[in-house]
């Protein structure tokens, strides 16, 4: 194990002089790969397409809204997540439940193949595995990513059905690990707002908003200054990107848009700890955790950086592994 080690290490260093060398200065930006065509539109909506052929004819779909949990009001608590659902229940090009008929005639599976999911900074849609023999399904799936941009029909018969929907996710979501973390959260995040959204949200706000609050919260943070689209898959990357360009940029850019700030999780002069019981838990866990700000930068340094950070929790991992195996 230790030759082993010492010789992963010596590789890596003889990998880190070799590309120091190529790259002099370690602070320039990493290339984007080539492969990839990427802009940004006029109404600020970027794009990545990449042709790949393997699945050969098969292509997937992607939205990406910078919209998450975090931006939520007390009022809104657990809305980007019902808007999510809600994306599902109707655009104004695949009115109801006409989308995901259309998508399932084609051999598309919801949950599989058709599906999204909501964090406390992001909503991401995507549509995979789409066979790309028939260019009217593309068109299709297109069209959805568009409808899923700026076109949601968000029918109040169909959010209040959906009410029921999320109450009981609510309530299947409320386990021991659940709570454990809603009881170390605190500490985890500080007192921030991280500490408080929990992305489901809180039941009495699902029951009882009112539609107009969730489609403000639709107009204010479902803009294209904050969407990319990415699609990668066996196509024509030329035609590929040309739709997009022009299907796209027919977007309206929203004016005076609210700021999307980031949340900033504050720094504690002194160590934080909190414990927490629960009593579907039967074992004993201690974690450690330590806070530090995420180095954004596209450069090779920071990618030195990642690959020696990495290499230490590897390597740390890996002994304290060792040493539990000898205490049995």
């Amino acid at each position: 194990m230790q030759r082993f080690l010492i010789l992963l290490i010596g590789t890596f260093l003889i990998g880190s002089l070799s590309h120091a060398q190529q790259f002099n200065d370690l602070s320039q930006e990493i290339p984007f790969d080539t492969a990839f065509r990427r802009g940004v539109l006029p109404n600020g909506l970027s794009y990545y397409i990449r042709y790949n052929d393997t699945p050969k004819d098969r292509a997937s779909f992607y939205i990406y809204q910078n919209v998450g949990a975090v931006l939520e009001e007390d009022n809104q608590d657990g809305l980007a997540h019902f808007l999510e659902h809600m994306a599902f229940n109707g655009t104004n090009t695949f009115p109801g439940k006409s989308m995901l008929d259309m998508l399932e005639q084609n051999g598309l599976k919801f949950g599989k193949d058709i599906n999204a999911y909501t964090t406390k900074n992001e909503t991401v849609y995507n549509i995979s595995r789409v066979p790309t023999k028939r260019q009217g399904l593309i068109d299709s799936c297109l069209l959805i990513l568009r409808d899923w941009c700026n076109e949601l029909e968000l029918d109040i018969d169909e959010i209040n059905a959906e009410r029921g929907v999320i109450s009981e996710e609510w309530r299947t979501r409320r386990n021991a690990g659940f709570r454990l973390n809603a009881k170390l959260g605190q500490v985890k995040y500080n007192g921030s707002i991280y500490a408080e959204r929990d992305v489901i949200g809180e039941l009495d706000v699902i029951k009882n908003f009112d539609p107009a609050v969730l489609k403000q919260f639709y107009h204010d943070w479902y803009r294209t200054d904050l969407q990319a689209v990415g699609i990668v898959g066996d196509f024509d990357l030329d035609a590929m990107e040309k739709q997009v360009i022009e299907l796209f940029s027919a977007i309206p850019a929203i004016e005076n848009p609210k700021p999307r700030t980031k949340v900033l999780i504050p720094d504690n002069k002194k160590p934080m700890y909190a414990s927490a019981t629960d009593k579907e838990v039967k074992n004993v866990t201690v974690k450690m955790n330590i806070r530090h700000r995420f180095d954004a930068r596209n450069s090779m340094v920071t990618l030195r950086e990642n690959f020696v950070t990495r290499l230490f929790n590897a390597l740390i991992k890996n002994r304290i592994s060792e040493e539990r195996k000898k205490e049995r």
